[in-house]
């Protein structure tokens, strides 16, 4: 796995809230979509967002903050996109999501889905995932490679 796959698979087990997955855990399921340009970022965080309140889920918002901390850091093998996001939600620890598009184009999110129970984490996975699909074009992210910038990104 290359440094930003890893990079982009970290952010996105890390951008849930506390107590989404167990320490060294990640996602068990990671999907990647292609938004119509940065101008749709908002959309999508309120997308997101609809999905978390649908469910009772804890939401929170880092994109701001984790913008300026990254490029506060300035690591040039770092693709800070802008507008940045780093979204996620979670219903205890039975199930969330982390989205966000470091390591990648502004306009490409990676969304990782992750929980400790895996039948009710499984389930929330397909229905957000089957509501994306209702928007934009879905693809499933091979756990052998990461998240990755998707070539045609149409």
């Amino acid at each position: 796995m290359t440094p930003v796959a890893r990079i982009t698979m970290a952010l996105v087990a890390l951008a849930v809230l506390p107590g989404g997955c167990s320490q060294g855990q990640g996602p068990f399921r990671t999907v990647q979509l292609c938004l119509a340009g940065p101008q749709e970022v908002p959309n999508f965080v309120s997308f997101m967002d609809v999905i978390a309140q649908q469910r009772d889920m804890e939401f929170a918002d880092r994109s701001g903050a984790t913008e300026a901390e990254l490029r506060a850091i300035g690591n040039d093998n770092v693709r800070v996109a802008h507008p940045h996001v780093n979204i996620g939600a979670q219903y205890g620890s039975d199930f969330g999501f982390g989205a966000g598009n470091l390591g990648l184009p502004t306009r490409q999110m990676a969304i990782g889905f992750n929980g400790s129970n895996l039948e009710e984490a499984g389930k929330f996975a397909n229905e957000a995932v089957a509501q994306l699909s209702t928007r934009w074009r879905v693809y499933e992210v091979p756990r052998t490679s990461g998240a990755l910038p998707l070539p045609n990104c149409n």
